[in-house]
This record gives C-alpha cells, sequence and structure tokens, in this order.
C-alpha cells in the first residue's frame, strides 16, 4: 500500500497533467485569432485559474502529511541519500535538461533576430518580441552561462546522494546548491522585462508563477544543504513546481532554452523530494517507527 507521504507528489503529477489540459485548451480557444487579445469569460481560462487554486489549498493540505522537523533539520545529501539507482534517475534527467537549457541559451544568444521571435504562439505576444522585446544576446547568453553553472553544480550533490558502504566519499560545499536560485532570479528578472509588457495578464501569468515556485523550491532545496530545511516546505514548493511548470508547456515558449529548463527544473525538484520522502520511509523501517504529521 502507498504511503500516505507520496500524497504530495501524486497529487501534484494529476494536478499538473490537468493543468496542462486546460491550459492547452485556453490557447486553442481563448484568444482571438487576429489580434491575440483574450476572449472574456472563456471557461478554459476561468477552468484552468480555478484548478490552479484548488490544487494550492490542495498541495498545502498534503504537505501536512509529510513530517515536521526541528533545527537541526536533515542534511543534503545524507538525508536523501538511497540505493534506489533508478530513483536517482529522475533528478538526473531533471539536472540534464538544465544542462541542455544552458546550451541552448548560448545557441540561442548567437541568432536572436526578430523573424524567429515571432513565431511565438500569440500575435501580439510575437508582435512583443519581434519589437525588440526579447531576451538580448548579452542577457541570453548571461542565462546560458548561469544556467549551465547550476546544472554543473547539482551533478556533485546528486553524487552524493547515491548511498555507498562507509558513507559518502566527498560532500559537495554547501554553498553552490544557491547557485540555481541566482540564476533562476536573473531568469524571472529578464523574463518580467518581456512579459509585463503584454497588456494580457492571462497570457504570461503561468510562466512567472512557474519561474517564482521553481526559485523558491530550489531555494528550500538549498537550505538542506545548511541544515535548515524543512520538508514540508520544499514539498509544497516543489509539487506546486511541478503543477505550474506542465502548464507553461502547454504555451510553447518561443524559447527552446525555456521549455527545457521547465521540464528540467520540475524534474530535478521532483526527484529530491521523491530522494527525501524515500529516505525518511527507509529509516522508518530500520527504526520500527512510522513518523506522522505533527499534532
Amino acid at each position: 500500500m502507498m504511503d500516505k507521504r507520496y500524497a504530495l507528489p501524486l497529487t501534484a503529477a494529476l494536478g499538473g497533467a490537468a493543468a496542462c489540459v486546460l491550459r492547452l485548451l485556453q490557447n486553442h480557444t481563448g484568444y482571438e485569432p487576429g489580434t491575440g487579445l483574450p476572449i472574456p469569460g472563456n471557461f478554459a481560462a476561468l477552468a484552468l485559474a480555478v484548478l490552479l487554486a484548488g490544487l494550492a489549498a490542495a498541495l498545502a493540505l498534503t504537505a501536512r502529511l509529510l513530517p515536521a522537523e526541528e533545527d537541526p533539520g536533515p542534511v543534503l545529501p545524507r538525508d536523501f541519500s538511497t540505493e534506489n539507482a533508478g530513483l536517482l534517475t529522475i533528478p538526473m534527467c531533471g539536472v540534464f535538461l538544465l544542462a541542455l537549457s544552458g546550451l541552448a541559451d548560448l545557441a540561442e544568444s548567437l541568432a536572436v533576430l526578430p523573424d524567429g521571435l515571432v513565431s511565438s504562439r500569440h500575435a501580439i505576444y510575437g508582435i512583443l518580441r519581434a519589437g525588440g522585446l526579447g531576451f538580448s544576446p548579452q542577457g541570453q547568453t548571461l542565462l546560458g552561462i548561469l544556467t549551465l553553472s547550476a546544472a554543473v553544480s547539482l551533478f556533485p550533490v546528486l553524487a552524493g546522494c547515491r548511498r555507498r558502504e562507509g558513507g559518502p566519499r566527498h560532500r559537495a560545499p554547501a554553498a553552490i546548491t544557491l547557485l540555481p536560485v541566482a540564476t533562476l532570479v536573473v531568469r524571472l528578472v529578464l523574463t518580467y522585462r518581456i512579459d509585463s509588457v503584454n497588456p494580457s495578464l492571462t497570457m504570461y501569468y503561468v510562466e512567472l508563477l512557474a519561474l517564482v515556485f521553481l526559485t523558491l523550491g530550489f531555494y528550500r532545496l538549498s537550505s538542506f544543504a545548511f541544515q535548515a530545511g524543512r520538508t514540508r516546505h520544499f514539498g509544497f514548493y516543489a509539487a506546486g513546481s511541478l503543477v505550474l511548470c506542465a502548464a507553461s508547456l502547454a504555451d510553447g515558449s518561443a524559447y527552446l532554452s525555456s521549455l527545457l529548463l521547465y521540464a528540467g527544473g520540475a524534474l530535478t525538484l521532483t526527484g529530491f523530494l521523491l530522494l527525501r520522502l524515500a529516505h525518511g520511509l527507509e529509516a522508518d523501517k530500520d527504526d520500527g517507527t512510522i513518523i506522522g504529521p505533527a499534532e
């Protein structure tokens, strides 16, 4: 029987699939073909907003099923370690996608032309970006370097999560876990600069929320490296990132690097969440105890 703590990632996965479908439907039916302006009262747009609000409450409640820790908190990577190589594959695939996102940013920075930006999903969005409001070559080069560095910084962290006899052979410096946070903050600022000019909030709010939750999710992950992490807080933001990134993928960004970032970030955070839950369950079995939610 599935442990109740896995209700959080399961809820996020199902909610993310539903959000992706509604976002696709909204993109096909919720905007005027000629101008790309939103159609008032569109069912898919309203349903998506209601779904996201409901999922936020559901994820907050299911996060309460996770164990509550006191100082000092769990340690990354020790309390994320596992002997299950298959489980490590999930965050590893996410980190590879993040690395590809950085490489895509570097490649795109060499050929950022208006004609390449007009391929966006909405006419008005393409016009705004074609008017010079896309990522500049310098900005996208910076994003590529930062994203690639963030991905590289996560590889030694994952290596420490592979349980070996005698414990991990090395422990990555805690400070490197802050690189993904800094990278996402920079991308959030540059993306907001582009999107905020758009007169339609419904066209870009999902993307901005996805970046915000990814930033907070990696921030909460980094706190484990400083023994200040809280599984409930991390679980909520990781699960929320999965939902919002799934919805953002339905938008089909004009930048391949952004799509790879959303997919990679969601997989990475979900993978680390599963590692934390699996380690807790293994520890419970070894101790012969079951940790439930705090009263």
